[in-house]
């Protein structure tokens, strides 16, 4: 009876300290998950690795998908990641759990094989699956989709995940960074004249032409100019007509480099439409970097503002050098300036100018 009643306070015992190694909490989209309450070894999929690597949690992640090491991703090179830049070396000796991208399963063996305690994942309609699969938790973080980006939602993912990582006090500096990034941008902008502005050949899933652009563009957001795609009256990435364009006939043109050979190509074919554009008749065409590669790059979105601010107001922004400055916002997200291979990789950021024989960026 004594040996009875000894096994059953051994088992009350082990299941007690086995409950109060485990919490659980809502995730991002409210779903109700048992998580380890001390999370050491992590697999993060559909370029949440991105959150990781900005919080400086990277030394706990075990399994990464295939295409956090390629070179290069749907034909693009990956230093449009500006994060890949950071762990390109360390990533090479992770073990790959899947093949990754959007939408894409990973392997479940492969995932049970390398031991996380928790997977984090931007698809909300993937993650009951795969933590049915694998049986380890998996929480979603918010991500802006098609209706648009929030620069609220970005902040309350680095305390969510800061918290579940332990790195609840690199999410505070990274959000009184941003903080002060917008605040700065405002300030500079602020009871100026609104120039009305376009950004074409904006990346979604690929590379698009001159119609590719977004309505409610982040880095436009905060530097008191009138984005003519609002008028569209929806929110993110759109594609519209070469004839509302001429319509719209903005004061600036911005082209996302990404698409800035299939802006060639269409020019080489299209010259008259081109010209008949006030920005290019006066010269007012200017590259930035692509923002949305494998989801949000946030320092480039940064970065972009900051170049476009410049341009559209050289007096208010001239104490900023946007080498320096970008260099800054870099070493800030991703304690490293790689903002160098970002210029060696892409034509921007400059000056676009449309000659007979094509475009060209100074």
């Amino acid at each position: 009876m004594r040996f009875v009643l000894y096994l059953f306070i051994l088992f009350l015992l082990v299941a007690n300290t086995h409950a109060e190694q485990w919490t659980t909490i809502k995730d991002m989209v409210g779903r109700e998950v048992k998580i380890p309450k001390k999370v050491d070894r992590i697999v993060a999929l559909n370029a949440s690795l991105r959150y990781v690597v900005y919080l400086q949690a990277f030394d706990q992640v075990v399994g990464v998908e295939d295409v956090e090491k390629q070179g290069s991703m749907r034909g693009n090179t990956a230093v449009g990641r500006a994060y890949w830049n950071v762990i390109k070396d360390r990533v090479q000796t992770i073990p790959t759990i899947g093949e990754g991208g959007p939408g894409k399963l990973p392997d479940f063996e492969k995932i049970i094989a390398v031991k996380p305690d928790l997977i984090i994942t931007f698809e909300m309609e993937n993650a009951n699956l795969i933590q049915s699969k694998t049986g380890i938790p998996v929480v979603v973080l918010h991500y802006a989709g098609p209706e648009g980006f929030k620069i609220e939602d970005i902040k309350r993912t680095f305390i969510f995940l800061g918290k579940l990582l332990q790195r609840e006090k690199r999410a505070q500096e990274l959000n009184s960074y941003i903080d002060n990034l917008i605040l700065d941008l405002i300030k500079r902008t602020k009871n100026s004249i609104s120039p009305t502005v376009y950004v074409g050949a904006i990346s979604a899933r690929g590379s698009h032409g001159i119609t590719s652009t977004e309505a409610h563009y982040p880095p436009l957001k905060w530097l008191n100019v009138k984005n003519v795609a609002d008028e569209t009256g929806r929110e993110g990435h759109i594609f519209i007509d070469k004839e509302k364009l001429l319509f719209w006939n903005p004061d600036y043109i911005f082209i996302d480099t990404n698409g800035l050979t299939l802006v060639n190509e269409d020019y080489l074919k299209n010259k008259e439409f081109y010209k008949k554009l006030k920005a290019v008749k006066e010269g007012r065409v200017y590259s930035v970097f692509p923002y949305n590669f494998y989801r949000t790059n946030l320092e480039i979105l940064f970065a972009n503002s900051y170049f476009i601010g410049k341009t559209l107001y050289p007096d208010r922004f001239k104490d900023i050098h946007i080498d320096k400055k970008c260099g800054e916002i870099m070493r800030k997200f991703l304690f490293k300036d790689v903002f160098p291979e970002l210029k060696r990789a892409y034509r921007g950021y400059g000056k676009v100018e449309f000659g007979e024989k094509g475009i060209t960026i100074r």
